[in-house]
């Protein structure tokens, strides 16, 4: 998942279910009128570390997302889907992909 896209996604997502380590976000229908976002939303070649796996559900429309929460906070990760402040959707995106540059080395 391209969590730079999420974003520009936000009136498109729900968070459903979410415990430490374990988030359900439901899509809107809409968001098929977008194949790029729908594209971002299945990559996977840049998560950060702490990002175990993201698998899309089109049938459910949804995606689970499993992560360290010992890495990310889960009110972080809630905010980042669901949070409407940019600049701080931009913060924790950096924060993420700082730590995943910093574990590649």
């Amino acid at each position: 998942m391209n969590f730079h896209k999420i974003v520009e996604l936000e009136k498109y997502l729900d968070v459903a279910h979410h415990i430490p380590g374990r988030i359900r976000v439901k899509f809107s229908p809409l968001i098929l009128t977008r194949p790029a976002a729908l594209a971002a939303m299945k990559e996977h070649s840049e998560m950060p570390d702490a990002i175990k796996d993201a698998r899309v559900n089109m049938s459910a429309r949804s995606v689970v997302i499993e992560y360290d929460p010992d890495d990310i906070r889960p009110e972080l990760i809630e905010e980042l889907i669901q949070g409407t402040d940019k600049e701080k959707k931009a913060q924790i995106i950096s924060d993420l992909y700082g730590k995943l540059m910093k574990n590649a080395s």
